[in-house]
């Protein structure tokens, strides 16, 4: 109602306006004043987000007003109009544009008519502009008109084939036996069904070609005798023409046997048929058949039916590149978050353990195995497998694992029966028929191999080698940095001079052990007398005698250098007398050996504290301190001898 009533003000505004009644010189003043007011409002009308026509008739009021209370055509205000319809027609659409600016001119033409101050003129100039400007926007408008519709159908065409974010079984047709099947094979297999309506069929199948024969993939029929499993024989008959000639035949009245369609499992009366190839780029991919009870296909039929024939080759086409670029995709992005998780695992069985799960998630297959090599020994070990026990060794020269190993090659074998292939040991009979594997390598190390098998006959391709051989690279990369971390990480608790473990890892593999057997022994040991070996023959000969002892003791059990000269020995799951036969008959060993340096032969002795765990203490610190404590009385009752701590109770 509110603009309705400002359009009926807008109209009685024009016709007061045309009749002269405003047509007053107020003077400069309030010229300046109009003039302020009007580019407020221009400046507004710039600045509002959507201009409607309501807008645009009070901007061509504000500058008819101002021009008219300054003395209209006549006016040093008249100028302005020039400028009003450059806005006007820029910000507004054309439609507005015309009605505003030739309703103004003809408010000007009527005041001055009727107020007989005419000038001919600055109308016609004001006229001619108003045609300019308008045919000036008019183009612009168009051209931005037909940019925007090019836009649209680019950005529309772009998002209408571009890659889906949706899963494939969230596809579903107007067809439950077509909702059934996978997503990749729905296309094909309405298509199959629109061919088998749009020609009134009996039956219409599509079969793949391949070494055994053609293949029923896809079909519909109205008959209860339709074989969906048939296997067709193409040595001779209608489909070895179809295939050799690469040409459809029509057949409009068929008198031969159905047994030779291959897709009735029993007498079925049979009117008319149609055959055509599928032909893909060069190959004969398959065959489409398409058959009538009751009439005959015509040629007009047939033309149609070549046509559709054609068309299903392209479908398959597009369906088989769409299924190879969600290959890619799937399995690059399987291979980049595979290779993310090994860059973060520095222990070898895990980082082996997580790549076989990513392969039998992205490259679903029966069996997956790993194996290390060693080509100067020519065998080759089992690292993780899927059905090989590991640590199973094998010579490299038995299987197909071996050769890959010797010629540093990929191999891919489609049916493991013929010619009694062996995988990577004679002993060892597979389950699988497809065998694919490639070298774990980095630069000229070989570090092993990866191989996969599956139960099914040509289940690998040369795709698979190419992501195989990619996986084996990133995997060659962790194992690497594997094999550095633990030899840092066995650095770093070894000592450096007796090769030892060292005191810090000494203390938590005492705490692991007591954690995890049920008795164990510790021995500490100290030399006697070492300064008085290092004063006399010097360090490089103190050096040599630890080196020594280090070498003795390290067949007890597990052996550390405790600090300086003394020296730690666990024995775990072993009892005090079975320990204490160990010490002796080093002891008497060590009475019978000596240490040569430059000449000289150096003899010495040792002092041992024995302690056992649980019978002595129940924690590591109280096990430690009690086999120090039979050290320490064995040095004060004169050394060279042994203390259990056992035998110190109440002393």
């Amino acid at each position: 109602m509110g603009i309705a009533i400002i359009y009926a003000g807008a109209v009685v505004y024009g016709v007061v306006s045309a009749l002269g009644v405003l047509n007053h010189d107020l003077g400069a003043p309030y010229s300046y004043l109009f003039l302020f007011a009007v580019a407020a409002y221009y400046i507004s009308y710039v600045s509002l987000r959507k201009i409607s026509l309501l807008h645009t008739i009070i901007a061509g009021v504000a500058a008819n007003l101002a021009v008219q209370l300054s003395g209209g055509i006549s006016s040093p205000l008249f100028l302005m109009y020039f400028l009003t319809f450059l806005v006007i027609g820029f910000r507004d659409n054309a439609r507005n544009y015309w009605i505003v600016s030739l309703g103004i001119i003809g408010i000007e033409f009527s005041s001055g008519l009727i107020t007989r101050s005419v000038h001919v003129l600055p109308l016609v100039f004001l006229l001619f502009s108003v045609f300019m400007i308008g045919y000036m926007i008019d183009s612009v408008q168009g051209h931005q008109g037909r940019m925007a519709r090019l836009l649209s159908r680019y950005e529309t065409r772009e998002k209408f084939f571009s890659p889906a974010t949706y899963e494939s079984d969230r596809l579903h047709t107007s067809v439950g036996e077509i909702d059934r099947h996978k997503g990749i094979e729905r296309p094909l297999l309405y298509f199959v069904r629109f061919l088998h309506n749009v020609f009134d069929a009996h039956t219409t199948a599509i079969f793949a070609n391949n070494d055994n024969g053609l293949v029923l993939v896809q079909g519909f029929s109205h008959s209860e005798l339709f074989f969906p499993e048939a296997v067709v024989n193409v040595k001779s008959g209608l489909y070895r023409q179809v295939i050799t000639e690469r040409k459809s035949i029509l057949i409009k009245e068929y008198l031969q046997s159905p047994d030779e369609l291959g897709y009735y499992r029993g007498p079925v009366q049979i009117g008319s048929i149609m055959i055509a190839p599928i032909v893909l780029i060069d190959d004969v991919a398959g065959v489409l058949a398409i058959d009538r009870k009751t009439g005959s296909f015509s040629e007009k039929d047939k033309i149609v039916f070549d046509e559709a024939a054609k068309s299903g080759g392209f479908l398959l086409a597009m369906l088989r590149l769409y299924e190879k670029a969600r290959y890619d995709v799937q399995h690059l992005s399987s291979i980049a978050e595979l290779a993310e998780k090994l860059h973060k695992r520095l222990d070898l069985k895990e980082i082996l353990s997580n790549t076989i799960d990513a392969f039998r998630h992205f490259m679903p297959c029966d069996d997956v195995s790993i194996a290390s090599v060693d080509e100067i020994n020519n065998v080759g070990v089992v690292l993780v497998s899927t059905y090989v026990e590991e640590n199973t060794k094998f010579p490299l020269d038995d299987g197909l694992v071996g050769f890959v190993a010797r010629h540093r090659n990929s191999i891919i074998k489609d049916d493991l029966g013929k010619g009694n292939l062996v995988v990577f040991n004679k002993g060892v009979k597979t389950p699988n028929t497809s065998f694919v594997g490639v070298p774990i390598q980095q630069d000229d190390e070989l570090l092993g191999v990866i191989w996969l098998e599956d139960h099914q006959r040509r289940k690998f391709n040369e795709d698979d080698v190419r992501i195989l051989n990619i996986l084996s690279y990133q995997l060659s990369l962790a194992w690497q940095r594997a094999i550095l971390y633990g030899k840092v990480k066995e650095l770093s608790i070894r000592d450096g001079l007796t090769d030892l473990y060292n005191h810090r890892h000494f203390q938590e593999i005492l705490e692991a052990q007591i954690n995890e057997v049920d008795e164990l022994v510790l021995i500490l040991l100290d030399i006697d007398h070492f300064k008085k070996i290092n004063d006399t023959y010097g360090h490089q000969a103190g050096d040599r005698v630890l080196k020594f002892l280090g070498r003795l003791i390290s067949q007890i059990g597990i052996a550390a250098r405790y600090g300086g000269e003394e020296f730690a020995i666990i024995v775990p799951g072993c009892s005090l007398k079975k320990a204490m036969d160990k010490v002796i008959r080093m002891k008497d060993q060590l009475l019978k050996s000596e240490v040569s340096f430059d000449g000289a032969k150096i003899k010495f002795t040792v002092s041992i504290g024995i302690a056992h765990y649980p019978n002595d203490a129940t924690t590591r610190v109280d096990l430690i301190e009690m086999a120090d404590r039979a050290l320490y009385l064995a040095k004060e009752q004169g050394r060279d001898r042994i203390i259990i701590a056992q035998t110190m109770r109440g002393k």
